[in-house]
């Protein structure tokens, strides 16, 4: 049913790491084997085609498909050659997927594209089948934020007296990541903004309540991109509790705690109803037709 245009180069300089890239093509394969859908990869079978990545590459193999059957995304960088000449030209294809409605309002705001050249698609999350083994209180999660930021929430750790490990983003392998995250107790999240975030998900699939630093605007740009954005762009009361604020870090911690300590959170719960595997291929499904 469907053409996956991908190129493994794209993500060949993690050195042996899981990339955000490779991760959405290898679960997007597993939803389409899940659900029973046919198709190919880099190659020209079926009418309808996802370029994964937009790419030199991309650009000169579009001459073999039909661009009313072309989807591009989610990893497209507006700002290269290749992607804004695509976003600039939306004849081109039939939709950019975006992997969450913050990516895609960026589209709408920035480059004026319309409801329908858009749509939202976040690659599913594999729910494990684990047992919690709860070992530690608080797993730092520390990715693209200030050196300052990180020592105010490691004093508040300190303070409180909990134990904690950092985990840095592009320092981990799979296997740790993941053994390291189901021995938590909660998760501090102190990240920068996610497109769709894909490694605070599986943090959430293995049962682990989040407590979030939040970020309410993209700037990675510059101030002539600005928009509305989020550390966490899928969330629910379930999931935990964020703040945006580092005068709100103490208060927002004392609710968080409370409703931990009583089980009141569910975030594989959340994971499994809207990111997982079969939730994401019938997400594709609905605009791929």
């Amino acid at each position: 049913m469907i053409n996956l245009w991908y190129e493994e180069s794209y993500w060949a300089h993690t050195g042996g790491k899981l990339s955000g890239p490779e991760m959405v093509v290898k679960n997007l394969i597993k939803s389409l084997d899940l659900m029973g859908i046919a198709y190919a990869t880099n190659e020209n079978v079926y009418q309808k085609n996802l370029f994964l990545q937009w790419t030199n590459k991309a650009t000169i193999e579009h001459s073999h498909v039909n661009w009313d059957d072309v989807y591009v995304g989610p990893q497209l960088w507006p700002f290269d050659s290749f992607g804004s000449r695509l976003v600039q030209d939306p004849s081109q294809f039939n939709k950019i997927i975006c992997p969450s409605d913050w990516v895609k309002n960026f589209f709408k705001k920035k480059f004026w594209l319309t409801d329908d050249n858009l749509a939202v698609w976040p690659v599913g999350i594999e729910i494990p089948n684990n047992v919690r083994n709860v070992q530690y209180d608080c797993l730092l999660y520390y990715k693209r934020r200030s050196p300052e930021e990180l020592e105010v929430v490691e004093n508040f750790l300190k303070k409180k007296k909990l134990t904690y490990k950092i985990l840095q983003y592009g320092n981990y392998s799979e296997s740790e990541f993941l053994s390291l995250a189901n021995q938590c107790n909660f998760c501090f999240m102190l990240n920068g903004t996610e497109s769709q975030g894909i490694a605070v998900q599986q943090i959430m699939s293995l049962g682990v309540p989040l407590f979030v630093w939040d970020i309410e605007e993209w700037h990675d740009m510059g101030d002539r991109w600005v928009v509305p954005a989020s550390s966490v762009p899928y969330w629910d009361k379930k999931c935990g509790e964020k703040f945006y604020k580092k005068t709100m870090l103490s208060r927002t911690f004392t609710k968080f705690n409370k409703k931990l300590k009583e089980g009141e959170y569910d975030p594989k719960s959340y994971v499994e109803e809207n990111l997982s595997l079969k939730r994401s291929a019938e997400i594709l499904l609905d605009f791929i037709k």
